[in-house]
C-alpha cells in the first residue's frame, strides 16, 4: 500500500516524500512507514503555528512604526519581514498571503529608506543593488527546494543534496543550482555523475535524473 502524502506538505514531510521509493536514495531513506511521515508532519505544524504567532508579532511591529522612524529601526525589521518571507516559503500549504503582505510591508519600509538616502548617490546605490538581489532572492524562493536548503535547520542532509537535485524539476534544479559557487557545483555535477553511474541498472526508472546530469553539465558551462 503507497503512504499518503498532503498535496502541499512542509519542509520535513516534503523531503520525505522525495525520498520515497525513490532509487537515488539510500534503502534506509526511501523505505519507511506512515509512523515517520505523522512525526513529520507534527514538526511542521508546530512550526507553523509558531511562526504564525512570530509573523503576528512583527506586523504589530511595523504597525508602530512613527512617520520620522529612524532608518536602523525600519532596516532591522524590513530584515525580519525577509526572514519571515524565506520561512513562510518553506511552510505547508499556500502562503500567498503571507508573502503578498510581506512584500507590501517590505515595500512601505523601503520607499521611507528612499526618501531618507535623497541627495545621497552611494546610498541610492547600494539601496539598488539591494533590491536587485531581494527581487532575486524572493524569485528563488518560489521553488519550495531552495526554501528547503536555505532553512538553518535543513531536512536535507549533505550526503541526500546530490539525489534531492536530481529528482527535482529542471526549474527547481535551475534554480537551486544559483546557491552553489562555481566550485561546489562542479563537485555536485561529479557526485551525481558517479550516483547515476553506480545506479545503472535502474537506467530506464532514472531517465529523468540523467536528463538532470545533463542540464547540471550546460549550466557549468
Amino acid at each position: 500500500m503507497s503512504l499518503i502524502f498532503l498535496p502541499r506538505p512542509g519542509a520535513r514531510e516534503r523531503h520525505l516524500k522525495r525520498q520515497y521509493k525513490n532509487p537515488l536514495f539510500s534503502e534506509e531513506q526511501r523505505e519507511f512507514d506512515e509512523q515517520r511521515i505523522s512525526g513529520a508532519r507534527y514538526m511542521n505544524e508546530k512550526e507553523e503555528a509558531e511562526f504564525t504567532e512570530k509573523f503576528h508579532s512583527l506586523l504589530g511591529e511595523v504597525a508602530e512604526l512613527k512617520p520620522n522612524e529612524g532608518s536602523e529601526k525600519m532596516l532591522d525589521l524590513k530584515s525580519r519581514l525577509d526572514q519571515s518571507y524565506e520561512q513562510s516559503s518553506g511552510l505547508s500549504g499556500k502562503r500567498d498571503n503571507e508573502k503578498l503582505a510581506i512584500t507590501q510591508l517590505v515595500n512601505v519600509i523601503m520607499n521611507s529608506v528612499w526618501k531618507g538616502a535623497e541627495g545621497d548617490a552611494e546610498a541610492a546605490q547600494n539601496l539598488k543593488e539591494e533590491e536587485l538581489a531581494r527581487t532575486t532572492h524572493y524569485q528563488l524562493l518560489a521553488f519550495p527546494l531552495v526554501a528547503d536548503l536555505l532553512r538553518p535547520r535543513s531536512p536535507i542532509a549533505q550526503d541526500q543534496l546530490v539525489p534531492t537535485l536530481l529528482s527535482e524539476s529542471e526549474s527547481a534544479l535551475s534554480a537551486a543550482f544559483q546557491l552553489f559557487d562555481r566550485e561546489h557545483q562542479e563537485l555536485i555535477y561529479q557526485q551525481a555523475k558517479q550516483l547515476l553511474e553506480d545506479n545503472k541498472q535502474d537506467k530506464d526508472n532514472l531517465s529523468e535524473a540523467w536528463k538532470h546530469l545533463e542540464q547540471m553539465s550546460q549550466l557549468l558551462l
